[in-house]
């Protein structure tokens, strides 16, 4: 079996907790009362009138005006650009202890993060969790123009992470995601929890 050498790590839902069902609020919070009550048993109907925009914005074929203005006319709105930009970045919380566990594994391995995020929530994070950043890397979608679990987002991260697939391992809270990872080599672990992970990671790195 092939040597762990790195180890390659999900963002959120491993190293920081974040909630779909905050935007949701956050974004009906800053629509005109009228939109906001027509869409609010209507979110999956609203999520796939925007999913182009967003889509495009997670991989960095767009700009956040781009998507600010694509949702405006989508919705036939006008939205306060920093309202918007708050309500979009305000679902993260704090690192914990899987995040603290990291660190002590980068103390032996390199340590990347792979994440499907856009350019706003990346720096956002990195802004509100500085102690993410002894990362050697990040790897977002925006910048690889590519979304887990495509074979392309990671084989375009082995190329910036410089090491054969069977020398990686991603941790990562998607099933999909896993087998995507390992359907180009990659060794990969569902995350279920920290202690499930050391029970994982024993004897691997």
């Amino acid at each position: 079996m092939a040597e762990v050498k790195v180890l390659l790590w999900d963002l959120g839902g491993v190293l920081i907790p974040f909630s779909h069902a905050r935007l949701w609020r956050n974004f009906l919070g800053i629509l005109p009362l009228r939109k906001s009550i027509s869409f609010f048993w209507r979110r999956d109907a609203l999520q796939k009138r925007l999913f182009k925009p967003l889509d495009d914005f997670e991989r960095g074929l767009c700009s956040f005006d781009d998507l600010k203005d694509a949702v405006e006319k989508e919705l036939k709105v006008s939205l306060d650009r920093e309202k918007f930009r708050l309500a979009w970045n305000d679902i993260f919380g704090l690192p914990g202890e899987t995040a603290a566990f990291a660190r002590t594994l980068h103390e032996k391995h390199p340590c990347y993060v792979l994440s499907n995020t856009n350019i706003e929530h990346l720096e956002f994070v990195k802004q509100k969790a500085p102690e993410l950043l002894f990362m050697d890397g990040w790897i977002p979608s925006y910048e690889v123009h590519a979304l887990k679990p495509e074979a392309a987002f990671f084989e375009r991260a082995l190329k910036i992470v410089n090491e054969e697939a069977s020398n990686c391992l991603l941790i990562d809270d998607r099933l999909e995601n896993v087998e995507g990872a390992r359907a180009v080599g990659i060794k990969s672990v569902l995350y279920r929890g920290l202690a499930e992970l050391k029970e994982e990671l024993n004897g691997q790195v």
